[in-house]
């Protein structure tokens, strides 16, 4: 899918040019989503063009959920959350991709989902360093 921005980080990648790509798993790769209010929230995505998880077979279905908690166990690890919530909508990005969102005791919104939070909060900008850095940790700990 031309349009569809996995699909051209998955490009990228396989060309092995700066992408948002920080590890390949099994079925799926991995970002750093855009906004880090909920520090280490990535995004998991399947390796080629898929918009229906029910459709894939089981294996496969098993295999990104797999991956996901290896995602969850990384986040976990690097970064202590108190909770994490998972969201896979497609309404809007029709690749099958799962939120991967930590939640931590100092969230002032962590009741709430979140898309209900204010974007300018939830899309905070932190400095090139602090992604990096997080980036960093989050491969270190994926790649063992």
């Amino acid at each position: 899918m031309k349009k569809c921005f996995f699909c051209k980080a998955i490009v990228k990648y396989k060309k092995k040019v700066p992408c948002p790509i920080i590890a390949e798993l099994k079925e799926s790769y991995v970002i750093l989503a855009e906004g880090q209010y909920f520090k280490g929230y990535c995004i998991l995505f399947t390796k080629s063009h898929k918009e229906h998880t029910h459709k894939l077979p089981m294996k496969v279905q098993k295999c990104l959920y797999e991956d996901m908690m290896r995602v969850t166990a990384a986040i976990d690890k690097a970064f202590k959350p108190e909770r994490f919530n998972y969201e896979n909508l497609g309404n809007i990005t029709h690749h099958i991709h799962w939120h991967v969102i930590p939640r931590y005791k100092n969230d002032k919104y962590k009741k709430l989902p979140i898309w209900q939070i204010p974007e300018k909060v939830r899309k905070g900008k932190l400095t090139e360093k602090q992604v990096e850095d997080i980036k960093k940790k989050l491969k270190k700990i994926l790649k063992g």
